[in-house]
């Protein structure tokens, strides 16, 4: 009987990245990865560009060491106004996995790792959903839609209501 190979390889899963870390788990060989990752809509969300992932992969004592950045554009309606938004964003990654304890748990802490198979393209979506913001603004000062007309009441918004000074 044969030993699995330990050797790198990258295969495609649909908008996934897997990639075979065998050799940086068994051999120590670390790894550099420079990719470009799908990231599917979440929410109100999208990312109409793929994210841009660099990555270094070691090992370190059992498990595997994953340090890089991703960096990517999200997309979305503003939150008062509702204008389209692109926000760049930029994700450090500061990750270990452990080899998985040989039961599957899809919400464990290591669900991206299954043998030597570590999926990018998952551990890109997870990384930058999780950073995503919680409101999403065209700018700062963004004065949102009028409660009479529903028009922007940003400069060169269409609300021509009168505006009474509030409480």
């Amino acid at each position: 009987m044969g030993f699995p190979s330990r050797g790198t390889s990258f295969y495609g899963m649909g908008s996934a990245l897997v990639i075979d870390v065998g050799s940086v788990l068994h051999a120590g060989r670390p790894i550099s990865l420079d990719e470009r990752v799908e990231v599917p809509p979440y929410s109100t969300f999208t990312f109409p560009h793929p994210a841009h992932v660099r990555l270094d992969l070691r090992r370190v004592d059992r498990g595997l060491d994953v340090g890089g950045t991703i960096e990517t554009g999200a997309e979305g309606p503003c939150d008062r106004c509702l204008e389209d938004v692109v926000v760049p964003m930029t994700v450090d990654v500061e990750e270990r996995f452990d080899p998985p304890s040989g039961t599957s748990d899809p919400f464990g802490e290591n669900n991206v790792l299954s043998g030597s198979d570590l999926d990018v393209g998952d551990l890109v979506r997870q990384l930058v959903i999780s950073a995503l913001p919680y409101v999403l603004l065209c700018r700062e000062d963004c004065r949102g839609l009028c409660v009479t007309c529903g028009a922007s009441k940003n400069v060169g918004g269409t609300c021509t209501c009168p505006h009474y000074p509030g409480p």
